[in-house]
């Protein structure tokens, strides 16, 4: 009787002893699986910001010369912006014409005004297509920044199309996060423009004319 309790109580040790094993396995496992996880996430995220903060594209060439950014170019933008806008607020068409100076100094001026993490903008203007550099706020570091693309008017808020990001070195199959970062750094700057006509950019060598309807 005493062997037979013995044996039954040895053979419940070795189920304790399996289960513990077992299960201490799963969640050395498991620990060790989230913790390379974490591990790969850190490099990973260390790599993103040294690529960054590090070398970056040239900036844009412009279309029409050498770009001036100082206070008389961005006062030369509003006064036009300013004139464009009271034609059509007395329900007549208008256009004008801005040139990378004035739209470089007054997206500067706009930036600071906002505190936005954008800085240092530069505007180059091309057949159909625009290019902008900047410098951005990436994960406590300042990236160099180069945008291709176009933006829509026709809207309540302007609204950009992107073609391409160069950020600092990063390779293009590691620009996924960043991307995202600007572009909701670009949305948070236009939610803050809010357009009362609608307007059809033609864009050319260094210039973009601007046509608005009432």
């Amino acid at each position: 009787m005493l062997a037979e309790t013995a044996y039954c109580a040895a053979k419940a040790r070795d189920r304790v002893f399996i289960i513990r094993l077992f299960t201490g396995s799963i969640i050395a496992m498991i620990s060790g699986v989230l913790i390379s996880a974490f591990v790969l996430i850190l490099v990973f995220a260390g790599l993103l910001v040294a690529l960054a903060a590090t070398g970056g594209p040239d900036s844009c060439t412009p279309g029409g010369g050498p770009t001036v950014i100082d206070a008389s170019q961005a006062a030369g933008f509003q006064g036009k912006w300013d004139a464009l806008t009271a034609t059509l607020d007395g329900g007549a068409p208008a256009s004008t014409t801005f040139t990378e100076s004035e739209i470089s100094s007054r997206a500067d001026q706009f930036l600071n005004e906002k505190d936005a993490p954008l800085k240092n903008p530069r505007v180059c203007l091309h057949d159909g297509y625009g290019e902008g550099t900047a410098t951005f706020a990436f994960m406590g570091f300042d990236a160099k920044l180069k945008i291709k693309g176009t933006m829509k008017l026709d809207g309540a808020r302007p609204e950009a199309t992107i073609d391409s990001i160069t950020i600092g070195s990063i390779p293009g199959f590691l620009t996924a996060p960043a991307e995202r970062f600007v572009n909701r750094a670009l949305d948070d700057v236009l939610d803050d423009v809010e357009l009362d006509h609608k307007y059809t950019p033609t864009i050319t060598e260094g210039q973009v004319a601007l046509a608005g309807t009432p």
